[in-house]
């Protein structure tokens, strides 16, 4: 009986795994190192996905590790992205988050997203067994929700100007995807707004495909090579603008799509709060 439960541990140590990339990226916010601080959220996007891969191949699922992986999403894509954003914003000289208007909209898009991925992950919990089709994305997951917003901000610290205070283009030494583009401390305003924007998405009832392969094979191949490619280039801590295009392309296309189609928007819509005689 302990023999076979220990195919459990893989996707568990995999989960715990995450969330110490979680615990260490918010230690490396607090100490101002904020391009480790982000490669290590993105880390745990990795690691996320594989303790779900994991469960599936070594048929290791249970109500424990789908538990588990819930809590640890909420630390990883909901506290340490909004305690990154937020100290890096607030704690950076220059910029005009320090204090006033600029600090209250830093702190309340920090919190509203903590509560959007809490909620979300609630709702996600409750639903995801009723879902009309189990391909569709109800709202936008907080793993791609956290790794879009944070993978920018990591393009925008590798292609800051040399005038902005948030830069740190010296600590990338690969080449630059997107040429001399060059961004000045006004970037940083849309920050806060992306993450007020990215909370709406996720408790919302927008569809969004899940990552899957197409009926066509060059399209799958296509698909699998750029995630291969995006991988590599998170273990290696190397070009982000690379590892943010595949995604940011999709969540665009299904964005529109998904809620265009005839027969995504024939789906019927769960409940906003699946509570009492709504679930």
């Amino acid at each position: 009986m302990a023999t076979s439960k220990l195919r459990y541990w893989a996707p568990q140590l995999a989960t715990l795994a995450a969330m110490l990339c979680g615990f260490l990226s918010i230690v490396a916010a607090t100490q101002l190192r904020f391009v480790e601080a982000s490669w290590l959220i993105l880390l745990s996007t990795f690691l996320d996905r594989a303790d779900g891969l994991l469960a599936r191949s070594l048929h290791a699922t249970s109500e424990f590790g789908v538990q588990m992986d819930s809590f640890a999403d909420f630390f990883d894509f909901g506290v340490a992205p909004a305690v990154l954003l937020f100290i890096a914003l607030t704690e950076t000289p220059g910029l005009p988050f320090a204090s006033g208007q600029g600090y209250a909209l830093a702190l309340a898009a920090s919190a509203f997203w903590i509560g959007a991925a809490t909620f979300r992950l609630a709702r996600f919990n409750v639903l995801t067994d009723v879902a009309p089709d189990q391909s569709l994305f109800n709202g936008i997951p907080t793993t791609l929700a956290a790794g879009l917003l944070v993978n920018w901000f990591l393009v925008c610290l590798k292609y800051a100007a040399p005038g902005n205070p948030l830069g740190a283009a010296a600590q990338f030494s690969e080449a630059h995807l997107f040429g001399p583009l060059q961004l000045g401390p006004g970037a940083w305003s849309v920050f806060p707004v992306a993450m007020l924007i990215g909370g709406a998405l996720m408790v919302s009832n927008l569809r969004c495909k899940k990552f899957v392969l197409f009926k066509s094979k060059l399209g799958s191949a296509t698909v699998v090579l750029l995630t291969l490619g995006a991988f590599v280039c998170l273990l290696l801590r190397v070009f982000p603008e690379f590892m943010v295009l595949l995604p940011s392309t999709w969540i665009a296309f299904w964005l529109v799509y998904g809620q265009l189609a005839p027969r995504y928007r024939a789906l019927p819509s769960p409940p906003l709060f699946p509570v009492g005689d709504d679930e």
